[in-house]
């Protein structure tokens, strides 16, 4: 009939509303809901482990590293020494002291994972505490490498004088890596009496123990690794040490300007001027902010 509005085949049917409804609400019940639950629960339980961490202390990670097992002890001397790197949660305690030298000592008798002696041995040396000096001194008398570094460094890091005729001894050990924490540790002791240790450093056959003595010396004001740090200075010249990677040669160049900057040398300035047009960003910051500063005194 004309007129008459004839049935598209192609048109789709009004959808089933009930039916659509009822998916909904089967999919928010069996899949968004429970999803949600888990993603609070997660949240939930993370923000509690968060919580629980930031209220631990140090004596609770001793009493962790007492008790705990072969894994939980190493973790907990680890977790001590971070703990400690921040000078406000750094205890005077005659009570601390003497339980981190028990558990050290603990872990010595009861031939512990190594990992314990050499995380609480810097956790140690953070505290600049001077009552743990007789331990770390006794403690570098140890043919376990990696805690004979780790007491060295602590050393290093009390800044007592009482550690530097033994740690001397060190500069001579068949090991590169020894002579160069030990040099580090000197360094960071300081006093009249290292300069002439350091000095000595300066004709290493190993780069980085030179490298360590010239850049600690000009940071002392004395002069006498000059040369070294212009080889440093030179932009090519880490190239030939391919152990040395990106990184530690940026930083390395930056701790040379850094230093060398303290001699107020011509020669040295020269160099310095150079290396402000450097491709290394950090090795071209630091060049002018050691001119800048020149420019204003």
């Amino acid at each position: 009939m004309e007129g008459q509005i004839q049935d598209n085949p192609d048109t789709p049917e009004a959808p089933d509303e009930p039916q659509r409804s009822m998916m909904g609400v089967i999919v928010h019940s069996f899949f968004i809901v429970p999803f949600l639950i888990a993603v609070f629960c997660v949240l939930l339980f993370t923000a509690g482990m968060m919580l629980t961490r930031e209220q631990k202390t140090a004596f609770d990670y001793l009493e962790d590293i007492r008790i705990g097992g072969s894994t939980k002890r190493w973790v907990s001397a680890f977790e001590l020494s971070k703990f400690l790197a921040d000078p406000a949660k750094i205890l005077d305690e005659e009570r601390f002291a003497a339980e981190m030298i028990t558990a050290f000592e603990k872990a010595r008798v009861q031939h512990d994972d190594s990992r314990v002696q050499e995380y609480l041995a810097l956790g140690m040396g953070r505290t600049g505490n001077p009552q743990y000096l007789e331990t770390l001194l006794h403690a570098i008398d140890s043919s376990e490498k990696n805690l004979l570094l780790s007491a060295i460094y602590a050393l290093g890091m009390l800044r007592d004088q009482g550690a530097v005729a033994k740690l001397q001894l060190f500069l001579d050990h068949s090991v590169p890596r020894i002579r160069s924490i030990t040099v580090v540790a000197l360094a960071n002791i300081g006093g009249s009496e290292v300069i002439p240790l350091l000095k000595g450093a300066l004709a290493d056959a190993e780069p980085n123990v030179r490298w360590g003595a010239a850049i600690s010396l000009a940071r002392m004001g004395d002069a006498s690794g000059k040369e070294t740090l212009l080889e440093l200075l030179e932009p090519d010249y880490l190239s030939q040490f391919p152990a040395v990677d990106a990184r530690e040669k940026s930083d390395l160049r930056v701790a040379t300007i850094e230093a060398a900057g303290r001699l107020d040398a011509q020669d040295v300035r020269m160099k310095i001027e150079e290396l402000s047009q450097d491709s290394d960003m950090k090795v071209r910051a630091a060049a002018w902010n050691y001119l800048h500063q020149k420019d204003e005194s």
